[in-house]
């Protein structure tokens, strides 16, 4: 596999690029990396419950490691994530940058981000909300 340009990590701890704040997620569980030849990779970091990937139009399947698509689905613990939103995510906490080293120009967001650190959690309307608060989406 080629080398990846950027990783970013995944989990339950503060520390962590995405955090998923559910007990059945491990601290640090999972890594997505771009790769240089633009592909996704995601790798399970030795969790507790495992991560598992649900391609679009397949099966559900136990991965430690496995190219992944924005189509695809994945499970950390009993957190289920589409790759779309993790790279929702992941733009939003890190907007592109261009030549100059300046931010792109861009919408703002429908919901603001949480402060960092801050566990985010599915909702039951399906959307990601931060933990202990109402949903933006659905007002729970």
């Amino acid at each position: 596999m080629t080398h990846p340009e950027r990783k970013y990590t995944i989990g339950r701890s503060p520390t962590c690029d995405i955090v998923l704040a559910d007990d059945s997620v491990s601290r640090v569980h999972a890594e997505l990396a771009f790769l240089e030849d633009g592909k996704l990779l995601v790798t399970d970091c030795r969790s507790t419950q495992g991560t598992s990937l649900m391609p679009h139009g397949g099966k559900v399947r136990a991965i430690r490691q496995e190219l992944v698509s924005p189509l695809d689905t994945l499970r950390f613990g009993d957190v289920s994530m589409p790759v779309k939103e993790l790279l929702q995510a992941i733009h939003l906490k890190y907007p592109p940058v261009v030549n100059g080293g300046t931010a792109r120009k861009q919408a703002a967001p429908v919901a603001p981000m949480p402060p960092e650190g801050t566990g985010l959690m599915r909702c039951e309307c399906g959307a990601v909300k931060v933990k202990n608060n109402r949903c933006e989406v659905c007002g729970l």
